[in-house]
């Protein structure tokens, strides 16, 4: 117990603590290139997965993502070999000051997915044994993993991300992961369904891809944004704030 609370005193205090003071360690875990940067709502829950709980590690350039029931991505690390192998997540709640659903609501229940770089696959993973607390998020909850394995492939289908920050002061960023090159459309429209911005409509390779979103001339208030993707489509909610 005493080395579990000296692990996730680590982890809350300086990987997931409110500063730009990182350290490498915490920069290069941030650096995920399938998985966007999640939404940092100021409300999270606390996930760290012991080293000796994988069946079969994961190697370096592989990441994890958790989740939520709705398959919106809301934690997301890049697997590093430091401290010992462990591996901790900030899962972020959802804001409620704004519309939107960016993040977790209490006692509902996360999921966790390995990325495995090397071979482009994603699989769900399976926890076998926690050490403390379990798969239901709780605002400042602690889930420490003992075990836990791969189990089945995951189809990576058209992923659109949250954006990033979120409310939206000026600027902000949108992230999607496109399954197969193609020629995408990115827009953004107000709540009577008119399209205020058009942010990419031109050819784009497999991969996660980042297009930044200038809002300065949109008036405060809520906004949609649109992927359009190899006859898929997306939406999501954004709030701006002046």
């Amino acid at each position: 117990m005493k080395k579990l609370l000296t692990l996730f005193s680590f982890f809350s205090i300086g990987l997931f603590a409110q500063t730009t003071h990182l350290n490498t360690y915490q920069q290069k875990t941030l650096k995920t290139e399938r998985f966007a940067r999640p939404v940092n709502t100021g409300v999270n829950h606390t996930l760290l997965i012991l080293g000796s709980a994988w069946e079969v590690s994961p190697e370096l350039g592989d990441e994890i993502a958790v989740y939520d029931s709705e398959k919106n991505m809301v934690a997301s690390v890049a697997w590093r070999y430091e401290q010992e192998g462990h591996t901790g997540l900030a899962i972020w709640g959802d804001d409620e000051t704004t519309s939107a659903k960016e993040g977790m609501t209490n006692g509902e229940t996360f999921s966790i997915v390995l990325f495995d770089k090397s071979e482009d696959k994603m699989t769900s993973l399976k926890i076998n044994r926690w050490e403390r607390g379990d798969d239901n998020f709780t605002k400042d909850g602690v889930s420490v993993v003992g075990s836990i394995s791969t189990t089945a492939v995951i189809s990576q289908d058209l992923e659109l991300f949250q954006n990033v920050p979120n409310p939206v002061l000026d600027n902000t960023s949108i992230s999607f992961y496109l399954p197969k090159d193609g020629k995408i459309k990115l827009t953004v429209s107000n709540t009577l369904g008119q399209e205020v911005l058009a942010l990419s409509n031109q050819e784009y390779i497999k991969g996660m891809h980042t297009i930044s979103m200038d809002a300065s001339n949109l008036s405060t208030g809520v906004y949609f944004y649109k992927l359009v993707a190899n006859n898929t489509s997306i939406t999501k909610q954004l709030t701006l704030v002046k």
